[in-house]
């Protein structure tokens, strides 16, 4: 789940270096790039695609397709710190939709360690803005990145319904179908003519978004809900030390002290639930 947080921020900074295509293109090459490489596996045997709870894996592709445009969005429009940082909210909104929608019996202190870590989100905020102003500040772009929260906890509680009839490639090749589907025609990708050096990058993006996708895909398999999202608000610190080493953005106090909030919280909420674990045992 940590290397998903890695990969996951990598491809939020190679958006951040073509911020002057269109969301919708970064994200309709990310599924294609997706389709060609698990297609070419499953066509060579490497990987076997089979499709069992259909109308899940369309909610999920769909889910998954508007979410990634909207976060690409995000971070053309906002940067990479504070759009990855509203995105990031979804942690809080998939232990809620565990709790209504699975059963997970509630715990107590992974409901701390997660209101720990969004107030850390809090912090690594309101470094970016004047502390007093930050909520009216919200704009049009602001709340969209903010609904990928909402809609990126349920896709997560989803993800853990689809392992119990399809694999982790199956659920990523059904998202990069989906995905293509519904943005292929406001791409309008065949009007646009890319340089090499974006070639590149869009393929990467495409890359590293499966890999991170896989990864965390196959992670939800063995991990609850509340401790795989947990650990996924990594995602944003990463995010915002990439801004600031890579794309010279401010780091301040208040960041700081964020970072070490949600650092701490991921960590606290693994050693808890190993040490549950290891008392049941």
């Amino acid at each position: 789940m940590v290397m998903t947080c890695l990969f996951f921020a990598a491809n939020a900074s190679l958006v951040k270096l073509i911020t002057h295509i269109e969301a919708f293109n970064i994200a309709l090459c990310r599924f294609v790039t997706g389709l060609i490489i698990i297609g070419l596996a499953a066509a060579f045997g490497l990987v076997k695609l089979k499709f069992n709870n259909r109308k899940l894996l369309l909610l999920r592709g769909a889910l998954g397709g508007i979410g990634i445009f909207l976060t690409y969005l995000a971070i053309i429009k906002l940067g990479i710190s504070k759009g990855m940082i509203l995105v990031a909210t979804y942690p809080i909104f998939a232990y809620i939709f565990s709790v209504i929608l699975i059963k997970e019996r509630p715990s107590a202190t992974s409901a701390i360690a997660i209101v720990t870590a969004f107030a850390g989100i809090y912090l690594v905020m309101s470094g970016n803005n004047d502390a007093s102003k930050l909520f009216g500040s919200f704009g049009i772009y602001e709340l969209l990145a903010a609904s990928v929260g909402v809609i990126g906890g349920l896709v997560i509680v989803i993800i853990r319904k689809l392992h119990q009839t399809d694999t982790s490639y199956s659920i990523y090749f059904s998202q990069c179908l989906v995905g293509l589907l519904i943005a292929v025609g406001p791409s309008q990708i065949w009007t646009y003519n890319f340089s090499g050096k974006d070639v590149i990058i869009l393929l990467l993006v495409g890359i590293t978004a499966m890999a991170g996708q896989l990864m965390m895909t196959q992670s939800y398999k063995y991990l609850p809900v509340k401790t795989g999202s947990t650990l996924m608000m990594l995602e944003p610190v990463f995010c915002y030390i990439a801004g600031v080493t890579i794309f010279g953005e401010f780091l301040s106090a208040g960041s700081v002290i964020g970072s070490i909030l949600i650092i701490g919280s991921c960590i606290g909420v693994v050693l808890l639930d190993d040490r549950r674990k290891n008392q049941k045992a």
